[in-house]
């Protein structure tokens, strides 16, 4: 988007001649869309990683403290996309940063399994 900033400028031009007057100067913001999966979002790119986790969890309600954006091998973690390394059209990968894996119970119970199937093959080998 661009942003219209009314200055009055009071400076000498490089040809020499003093002028007072305002001038609307366009100051334009970088704008960049990035795809995060197979969803496109127009954003600056000084925009926070906090505020595009935001715009993920409106689109798709998934929480903002669950989801772990990627890009590359890079995990983003804070800071702006520029200072991240994002560029214009690249895609990011939404990952959910939910706790895994077996409950101890089972776990400790495969594991017995195992141990006691290794063992019964290392006494066949002999």
């Amino acid at each position: 988007s661009e942003l219209t900033k009314i200055c009055i400028i009071s400076a000498v031009c490089s040809l020499g001649k003093r002028f007072e007057q305002p001038e609307i100067i366009q100051a334009i913001t970088e704008t960049m869309q990035i795809f995060v999966n197979s969803d496109a979002y127009t954003v600056e790119a000084d925009a926070s990683v906090e505020s595009i986790k935001a715009m993920i969890e409106n689109k798709t309600f998934v929480p903002a403290h669950l989801i772990r954006l990627v890009n590359g091998a890079e995990v983003l973690e804070g800071g702006s996309l520029a200072g991240n390394g994002v560029e214009d059209e690249d895609t990011l990968t939404m990952l959910l940063d939910v706790n895994g894996g077996m409950r101890k119970k089972w776990k400790k119970k495969r594991m017995r399994r195992l141990r006691r199937k290794r063992r019964k093959m290392r006494q066949r080998a002999r």
